[in-house]
């Protein structure tokens, strides 16, 4: 009789022991789930980072383009040696990029230059800085032109914009925790032009 308590006993502790088993079991799978969850949020947040990057810089060689279009003023050595734009906003100290020039494009045929090099310089920027502040509305650019004589005319493009994107772990994360995972960085971008 005594053995048959003893193997009734022992019975009820190895299955107790069996839920033991499969409760650690299903902490790991756990675990192992919101190790798979964070990875696919980070392959987003990357996605997402390297899109906006690739957009900075396809925004920026479309305003080189520009500038090396309008030789008659990028190449002539009268811009401003530093100028900036902050949303739609340009900024120079000379005037001439921040005038209001509202379209160089001519509707009559055959067509006619309908802008001087310097307006035409001023839309292009304009236009650029309106689609630039629709992407990244918290985006600067600031410029600077190499404008000494008997040398080519250089400039440099330098973007900053805020990005946002999800911390590997905490100790690289610089955001608020009521954020949502999601941090901010400040990047840039700088191109050089020679127009």
């Amino acid at each position: 009789m005594h053995h048959r308590y003893l193997a009734r006993s022992r019975a009820r502790s190895l299955s107790g022991f069996t839920l033991l088993e499969v409760l650690v079991a299903i902490l790991v799978v756990s675990l192992g789930l919101l190790g798979l969850a964070k990875m696919e949020a980070l392959a987003i947040s990357n996605t997402q980072v390297s899109s906006s990057r690739s957009l900075i810089a396809l925004q920026a060689s479309s305003l080189g383009a520009a500038m090396q279009g309008n030789k008659g003023y990028w190449a002539a050595g009268v811009a401003p040696g530093a100028f900036s734009t902050a949303g739609a906003v340009v900024t120079d100290g000379t005037g001439v990029l921040s005038q209001t020039v509202t379209t160089c494009v001519s509707t009559t045929t055959p067509t006619a230059p309908v802008c001087t090099p310097a307006q035409l310089a001023a839309y292009d920027l304009q236009s650029w800085a309106t689609r630039m502040a629709a992407q990244f509305p918290s985006y600067t650019a600031n410029f600077t032109c190499n404008n000494v004589a008997g040398a080519p005319v250089s400039c440099t493009i330098n973007i900053s914009w805020s990005e946002k994107y999800v911390a590997l772990n905490r100790t690289t994360a610089t955001g608020s925790a009521a954020s949502g995972g999601a941090q901010t960085a400040t990047q840039s971008y700088s191109l050089y032009v020679n127009p």
